[in-house]
């Protein structure tokens, strides 16, 4: 893995310093380093948690860079499901050291359009030294790489798992395909560079064969657990942590998520229970609930179809035995290296990117995506308590180590620094 990071992508120049742009108009740190003026665009965004991962993942990211010293915004919108965030539009709130800006969408919210984020995208985007834009198929990025290249200004594109073939011809494959050929492809081919959360991913974007810009394959991080006893967690997690020992699938419960053949796995392995958790969109609990009745498992698996927030979030992952992520496919998976922090091993199919991770610090089991092999890694850590204990303990230090945020945070911005130095020696972002 080491070997493949080496080789990442926009190889790392050895050349001193950052780009004429970011050292000509960017503020110095004490010690001599450049203070980068860092915007990310993003659809959604904290307190909208209800999106799942990419939501911590971004806020991970900006709250860590600007731990670091760099001058941090984002634009987004109030988006919140069919409702909207209680938060101010139009005016800069602070959020744990990063600059938000929310604002209001207008026709056309299906894809997050926001007439008020076109107009201070125009007004500012020439004011950072770099944008990260998050997501494909939806306005704010589309909109933030057309007024950034008109500016001058250099972007990443950070598609969150959202290029993957297999995944476009599952789910609304015209709509997406259309997208792609009239914008996406020339968002991506403007781009500054691609960033891809893992080597999986980065595989998955090249099976459509477009015009590439550099990749650089960074993973996401996590903050670090707090492992005290959690206080006040609500009643149907209490319940669901009473019953004894538990498997933990935690996120969206989504299609994609392939709950189902979880659930088909724990039919297939006695006396394992399972607590699924997290918010359900487009009513598939009812339809997985279903099926553990039809499987004769609904005494052994508890469904918390809802927003899961603290200290629930803490307690869930205190009291598993093990987490099951077994997408079909994921870009990353951040509740794996969430579950890794508290000590507790990970079951992971390899069409998931952090199995890489997974795999290489020995902190739980790689299995294929069907019900057979999921059972058979989950028989694993059920058999052997104390190797069990042992892949915990490895991938804490792990994500102590290596996937901490400042350290995923650090690792960016110097990739935002190969980009502007690039750009800079091209003349044009």
């Amino acid at each position: 893995m080491a070997a493949r990071r080496a080789a990442t992508i926009a190889s790392r120049q050895a050349a001193s310093g950052c780009s004429r742009r970011c050292s000509a108009a960017s503020p110095r740190h004490a010690d001599g380093g450049t203070r980068l003026r860092i915007l990310h665009v993003t659809p959604t965004y904290l307190p909208a948690v209800r999106y799942g991962g990419t939501i911590h993942a971004v806020h991970g990211l900006a709250k860590a860079q600007a731990a670091l010293g760099h001058a941090v915004e984002v634009y987004t919108t109030n988006v919140d499901g069919p409702g909207v965030t209680p938060t101010p539009l139009g005016a800069r709130v602070d959020l744990d050291g990063v600059g938000v800006t929310y604002f209001a969408t207008g026709l056309g919210r299906r894809i997050y359009r926001s007439p008020a984020m076109g107009v201070a995208l125009r007004r500012h985007a020439a004011d950072f030294d770099i944008l990260h834009l998050h997501s494909v198929y939806l306005w704010p990025p589309l909109a933030a790489a057309r007024i950034a290249r008109r500016h001058g200004a250099p972007y990443v594109l950070s598609p969150h798992g959202m290029l993957v073939a297999s995944l476009v011809r599952a789910k609304s494959a015209l709509i997406k395909s259309a997208w792609i050929a009239l914008f996406e492809r020339r968002t991506i081919r403007e781009a500054a560079a691609l960033h891809l959360a893992s080597w999986r991913e980065a595989d998955d974007l090249r099976a459509f064969r477009f015009d590439l810009p550099p990749l650089a394959v960074i993973g996401h991080g996590v903050d670090a657990a707090d492992l005290r006893a959690e206080q006040n967690i609500t009643g149907d997690v209490a319940a669901a942590i009473a019953g004894g020992p538990f498997v933990l699938a935690f996120g969206r419960i989504d299609w994609k998520k392939n709950l189902a053949a979880l659930i088909e796995a724990v039919a297939l392995t006695p006396d394992l229970r399972c607590v699924i958790a997290g918010n359900d969109e487009h009513g598939r609990a009812a339809e997985l609930a279903r099926l553990c009745a039809r499987l004769g498992v609904s005494a052994r698996v508890t469904i918390i179809a809802r927003q899961i927030g603290e200290p629930d979030r803490s307690a869930l992952y205190r009291a598993c035995a093990c987490l099951a992520l077994v997408s079909l496919n994921e870009n990353f998976g951040n509740v794996a290296l969430e579950a890794m922090s508290h000590g507790r091993p990970v079951v992971v199919s390899h069409t998931a990117g952090v199995a890489e991770a997974v795999a290489a610090e020995r902190a739980g089991v790689v299995v294929t995506p069907e019900a057979g092999s999921i059972a058979r890694g989950l028989a694993i850590i059920a058999s052997d308590v104390r190797a069990a204990a042992e892949m915990g303990g490895r991938g804490r230090a792990a994500v102590e180590r290596r996937w901490n945020w400042t350290a995923v945070a650090a690792e960016m911005v110097a990739h935002y620094e190969d980009v502007l130095q690039q750009s800079s020696m091209r003349g044009v972002p």
